[in-house]
């Protein structure tokens, strides 16, 4: 895969990124994300430096992110039995299937 040059502007800076085609879209979308969070950061705490901002940010979204995958990890659980049951009744249905066709 090729490698393109992408610009991303975060509170009024320019970084300049490679990343392949496949991943353009994400990347822009999370310099998005991560502008946003920190316009909302600097804007309720006027007074921080850039840096502090970045932290903030960097701390907000990992939460986030924290939250999500256990979110998902209990989703998991919770479905991981059901799905194996669910697997043990088709496996048995198809046993049966089988048995009862002619040879």
């Amino acid at each position: 895969m090729s490698q393109q040059k992408v610009t991303v502007r975060i509170l009024d800076r320019d970084y300049h990124f490679a990343c392949t085609d496949d991943e353009r879209a994400s990347l822009l979308q999370a310099a998005e994300h991560l502008d946003a969070t920190m316009r909302d950061i600097k804007a309720a705490n006027s007074t921080l430096l850039p840096e502090q901002v970045a932290i903030m940010a960097a701390l907000n979204i990992s939460h986030d992110l924290m939250q999500c995958q256990n979110a998902n990890r209990i989703y998991a659980d919770g479905v991981s039995p059901q799905l194996r049951q669910l697997r043990q009744v088709l496996e048995a249905a198809l046993e049966d299937n089988a048995a009862d066709m002619p040879a």
